[in-house]
């Protein structure tokens, strides 16, 4: 076993500086998409987040997944479209959803490899949050990014998918 050397400077014999064991690196800042489903806004990793198109009505299918409006063609492939207040089951004691607004988007995004559409109110903004802006849902499961006076929940794609 060989013992590490240092110079005068405190530079390792090869040139590297010694990084103590406690640094921890410094957390990443996360870009998010933000947006609004009625008067909340929810946030998508920008990583998760394929493209961002205009709400188009989708052709109805049948699916066992009652947040499934139907899918659209989107160059030259079928995109499965989600109703992103009805699979976080905001969608309020309507009957029938009502008509999305003339902001309506769909947030295309990967699930297990695959595009899928979630339909929102709108597309906000893309926001860098700090790390230190994010913290743990108390007494539940996710997180929340504070913006200024703002609580974005985040959204993780893949688990909007199971």
């Amino acid at each position: 076993m060989t013992a590490a050397t240092s110079t005068s400077n405190g530079t390792a014999a090869n040139g590297t500086v010694p990084t103590p064991a406690s640094a921890a690196p410094a957390a990443a800042a996360r870009q998010l998409v933000v947006c609004a489903l009625g008067a909340e806004e929810y946030g998508v990793p920008i990583e998760q987040v394929r493209e961002i198109v205009r709400y188009a009505e989708p052709r109805p299918v049948a699916s066992e997944l009652p947040w499934m409006l139907g899918v659209i063609g989107l160059r030259g492939r079928l995109v499965p479209v989600h109703d992103l207040a009805g699979r976080l089951q905001i969608a309020g004691d309507q009957a029938t959803p009502a008509a999305p607004p003339a902001s309506a988007k769909l947030v295309i995004v990967e699930q297990g490899g695959e595009p899928v559409g979630l339909l929102v109110d709108d597309v906000l903004e893309v926001r860098t949050v700090a790390a230190e802006q994010i913290e743990p849902v108390p007494s539940g499961s996710g997180e929340i990014a504070r913006v200024g006076e703002r609580l974005v929940l985040l959204l993780d794609a893949c688990e909007l998918g199971e």
